[in-house]
């Protein structure tokens, strides 16, 4: 942050950014390239189901084989693919959370990036964020066939944008990620599985996150991000914003 600058998750006391785990695999990835790479499309969903006051949170813990952030606890998510762009879904985006989104992208883009992350949770969790619907197109891909197989499609209601951030040119791999929430409802956990990308995967509070799981630096900032914002009294127009400008990290507000 800028000496003399509003901390932009609250307004007093320093930004919490935890511990940066690098290994020496992603240092030496990162001395071979000559330039820092451009960072690509990525989203993460958290996912809560319960009491809103202490609800539970689905992670999972990356393979200690992943040549980027191994090893560490992380929301579902990842990379925006193709087919994102034109899979079949019901539902509709909120207000707030479209505008945000069309701040930076595309309305077709702008749903991909959500539909990323829905089709994530079920690559790494085994989890089908969807609702019966009349199917329309079969796209040919092994993940939406899931949901088709299933008779639903996947479903953008409920879910709300709270923060984006962009991994820092120090690393050999970077995303430019969005994060969401959707709360699942008042109801018992529902059933998930580990796969080849996600291990140990589960239901925990904020507490057991916080105190039990390895996370990274990024991960516990926007747990804290996280915090704020289920504890608003209404959703804010803008989300946190975390980048890496002119050599100095920037934690802002999106759109500025």
């Amino acid at each position: 942050m800028r000496p003399n600058s509003k901390d932009p998750i609250r307004d007093s006391g320093p930004v919490l950014v935890g511990k940066m785990k690098i290994t020496d695999q992603e240092r030496a990835k990162r001395k071979e390239l000559s330039h820092a790479p451009r960072p690509k499309i990525a989203s993460t969903i958290v996912l809560t189901c319960g009491p809103k006051d202490n609800p539970k949170i689905l992670m999972g813990q990356r393979s200690s084989k992943h040549d980027f952030m191994p090893s560490v606890y992380v929301f579902p998510g990842g990379r925006v693919d193709r087919a994102d762009s034109y899979a079949p879904f019901i539902g509709d985006l909120s207000a707030r959370t479209e505008r945000i989104l069309e701040a930076a992208n595309s309305p077709r883009k702008s749903r991909a990036i959500v539909l990323a992350a829905i089709r994530e949770t079920w690559e790494e969790t085994g989890l089908l964020l969807g609702r019966a619907a009349p199917q329309s197109r079969n796209i040919n891909h092994a993940s939406y066939d899931a949901f088709r197989n299933k008779g639903i499609l996947p479903d953008l209601t409920g879910v709300e944008v709270f923060g984006r951030a962009v991994t820092p040119p120090h690393r050999h791999k970077r995303f430019d990620a969005w994060f969401f929430i959707k709360h699942l409802g008042n109801v018992p956990p529902p059933t998930i599985t580990d796969s080849h990308e996600l291990l140990n995967v589960g239901w925990f509070t904020l507490g057991q996150i916080k105190r039990e799981l390895e996370l990274q630096r990024a991960t516990t900032m926007m747990i804290r991000v996280l915090e704020d914002f289920l504890a608003a009294d209404r959703l804010p127009n803008d989300i946190f914003y975390s980048r890496a400008l002119h050599g100095e990290f920037q934690m802002t507000r999106f759109p500025e």
